[in-house]
């Protein structure tokens, strides 16, 4: 007969993520008063997700979206002559 595990709970688990890819700060080891580059890099990356998440939302993320656009079409129409 197959027998089967059980879903592994959190106090079982001795082993957390560190470094630039851990989900939570108080699982990365740091020496007292010190703050390492990952959770800082992280932090900043997170607020910049979250003001470009913001923005595209916003109305001035579509008119930044339709200038792009336009700006391509002008150059993929007008490209041919700088071919030449």
């Amino acid at each position: 007969m197959n027998q089967f595990r059980g879903t592994p709970t959190p106090q079982s688990i001795t082993h957390g993520q560190t470094g630039v890819f851990a989900t939570r700060e108080a699982e990365a080891s740091q020496g007292p008063g010190r703050i390492t580059p990952a959770l800082t890099l992280r932090a900043a990356w997170t607020r910049f997700r979250r003001a470009e998440r913001q923005f595209s939302s916003s109305i001035w993320g579509d008119v930044l979206g339709v200038i792009s656009l336009a700006i391509m079409f002008g150059g993929l129409l007008y490209a041919p002559l700088l071919w030449e």
